[in-house]
């Protein structure tokens, strides 16, 4: 028997993305409703956990948390993993800058107040974090890409370690100065 997804029911992954200089009440850019690119890992992580839990080096369990962080890749690819990640802000500023992967707990009901929320607000179910800030404790490197990980620190893939999803800003790369923020919301869902 085979199972198949209508072309125009799709999976994706959305973020809204806003950033303020320090302490301004109104974001200086917004990037709303970008789009995402599902990596290969990513997608045979998600498979993995519904269909074969014993997959080698994916399936269960299910990581206690996902991680968004910041990159600036020139191009995003289905075949990227966490190697492929260019100047990932730790390795490129000075110790002491704020940035660390932002932790999203999976442990939770899908009920209101979590990081994950499961809701339908339209044809289709969908999972929306929480609102994620990343806080610029000195100047940053340019940032283009936020992305979707199972791991806090890893830099190369491995069991338990997968670059799931990366989206691309739409206004393109921007430089972080002292007390900017970035605040992120993630959609992930299928679609109509």
């Amino acid at each position: 028997m085979d199972i198949w997804v209508p072309s125009k029911r799709r999976g994706h992954v959305r973020a809204d993305v806003r950033f303020y200089h320090g302490g301004e009440k109104e974001p200086f850019r917004e990037d709303l409703d970008l789009h995402n690119i599902w990596h290969d890992e990513g997608e045979l992580f998600l498979l993995s956990l519904a269909f074969a839990t014993g997959y080698a080096n994916y399936g269960s369990p299910t990581p206690a948390n996902l991680y968004l962080g910041l990159d600036n890749r020139a191009a995003l690819a289905e075949a990227d993993t966490l190697a492929t990640l260019v100047n990932e802000l730790p390795a490129t500023p000075l110790p002491g800058t704020g940035y660390a992967r932002i932790a999203l707990s999976t442990a939770g009901t899908g009920a209101g107040g979590q990081d994950f929320v499961i809701s339908q607000p339209a044809a289709a179910y969908r999972v929306t974090s929480k609102s994620c800030v990343f806080t610029a404790g000195g100047a940053w490197a340019e940032v283009r890409n936020m992305f979707l990980t199972t791991h806090a620190t890893a830099v190369a893939s491995a069991s338990g370690q997968r670059l799931l999803a990366s989206l691309a800003l739409a206004h393109g790369a921007i430089t972080l100065a002292l007390n900017d923020t970035v605040t992120a919301t993630i959609y992930v869902g299928i679609s109509e």
